[in-house]
């Protein structure tokens, strides 16, 4: 969890804010109280915060660089361990992240400290930039839909007496949320709804923005006829940082966090991992645009555009930057072990990635068997002895990590070694990979 900021308006896909109640009813180059008796018990329960062109021979089917689900929390994997799972399919209590998703708002205030600000002046801070950023990340093919309570719903405790900071003690989150509950089912009709953000007054003493998260349920709590297994709990001040509600629901659609949190007392980086490549490292990254293969995961790349290599051998692709619209392949995959991969993908300047600090090939390592904020994937630092950006950088070291033209990154033994040969008139970059053996092995990882 890291957090973000957002104006106001309707998205031109039609993701405008609504009313809750109202809403209820209604080829490629190779490139209510009514069910809360059960859900407070449910409440109980919870378990875990979220926190080419050229030959094309040793290119083999993508089902071979597919990595099986595994126990991790959010793991990385796109099928799951019997190879059944197509990639884009979400797993049991995880919604979809395609097509039209709608989400409720529910503003929540507390006895001791009257609301100074309208809530729809809160929802404005988060949205609709969080369905711009998704939208443009998706290729249009996610489209989320707020809608919203259009008045404040009064908690029966002052926010102080929840005890909220960030790393919350189960009890207290647990009488936050059954009362939150409490107080919105009668009020909110749950139907028909995925995502549901419940926002406290951001001036309230006793909130504190950094215990937005959201909470998973070891099971669902029904309102409404409606199964919901996630909320998201939004602390933010006013106005918030930069892209938080964004992160969080990446979350609800199963995206882990890519920051490596120090253990505590130490004033190590956070950074480390991805740096600002990835709105699940840092929300306040100079390139948030998802990874490939997380679009990939989502569903949101057509066939053609993911390229797999194992084999031995030399082969020659041209990847198209991963913000830019449309088609070309976008990832390449080299398999290195049963559940880690290196993947391979462009970076510009466009879209989410407007402020990036380098341009160029962006290679990062997937490991399906690693927790959420335990290094799910590792940014390869294409140039280790620079950095770049240090003033608006989260993590210098690796603003700079894509390689350019004439620039290599060769596997740890030389297993493999991915080569970028030159920049097209289009934007996409030619990339040539030499592999030894059938199926690279990444020295240290899978070892």
């Amino acid at each position: 969890m890291r957090r973000s900021g957002i104006p106001a308006g309707d998205t031109p896909d039609g993701g405008g804010v609504r009313s809750a109640r109202a809403a209820a009813d209604a080829p490629e180059r190779p490139r209510g109280a009514r069910a809360l008796a059960a859900g407070s018990c449910v409440l109980g329960a919870i378990v875990a915060w979220t926190l080419g062109t050229g030959p094309a021979a040793h290119a083999e089917p993508v089902a071979a660089c597919l990595l099986p689900r595994t126990a991790a929390h959010h793991s990385e994997g796109v099928v799951d361990p019997a190879g059944a799972t197509p990639a884009g399919t979400a797993p049991a209590g995880y919604p979809r992240a395609q097509g039209d998703v709608n989400a409720l708002m529910v503003f929540l205030s507390f006895p001791d400290a009257p609301p100074a600000l309208d809530p729809q002046a809160v929802a404005a801070d988060h949205y609709p930039a969080t369905a711009r950023f998704w939208s443009a990340a998706s290729g249009g093919r996610f489209r989320l839909h707020l809608h919203t309570v259009d008045r404040w719903l009064t908690m029966p405790r002052p926010a102080t007496a929840y005890r909220i900071n960030r790393d919350w003690r189960g009890a207290d989150r647990t009488a936050y949320l059954r009362d939150a509950l409490t107080v919105a089912d009668p009020e909110v009709d749950f139907r028909g709804y995925d995502v549901v953000y419940l926002v406290a007054d951001p001036e309230a003493p006793g909130v504190d923005s950094d215990a937005t998260k959201v909470v998973n349920l070891a099971r669902p709590v029904t309102l409404d006829g409606n199964p919901l297994a996630r909320l998201v709990t939004v602390f933010e001040r006013h106005p918030p940082d930069r892209n938080v509600l964004a992160h969080e629901t990446g979350h609800v659609f199963d995206l882990p966090d890519l920051y490596d949190r120090p253990p505590p007392g130490s004033t190590a980086d956070w950074d480390t991992q991805v740096g600002d490549w990835d709105l699940m490292g840092s929300q306040f990254g100079l390139a948030p645009e998802p990874f490939a293969w997380h679009k990939w995961k989502l569903g949101w790349l057509r066939p053609g555009q993911v390229a797999c290599v194992t084999g031995p051998g030399t082969s020659y692709y041209d990847l198209a930057p991963d913000e830019s619209p449309g088609g070309g392949t976008k990832l390449l995959v080299l398999r290195t072990g049963p559940d880690s991969v290196l993947a391979v993908e462009a970076r510009g300047r466009g879209g989410n990635d407007a402020d990036a600090c380098r341009t160029g090939v962006l290679l990062y390592r997937v490991r399906a068997d690693r927790e959420s904020g335990d290094g799910p994937v590792t940014v390869v630092d294409g140039h280790p002895g620079s950095s770049a950006c240090a003033a608006t950088s989260v993590y210098p070291p690796l603003a700079d990590a894509p390689l350019g033209v004439g620039e290599s990154y060769a596997l740890p033994g030389g297993a493999a070694r991915v080569t970028v040969t030159g920049r097209e008139p289009d934007g996409d970059w030619a990339v040539r990979v030499t592999q030894r053996t059938a199926g690279a092995r990444d020295a240290g990882r899978d070892a």
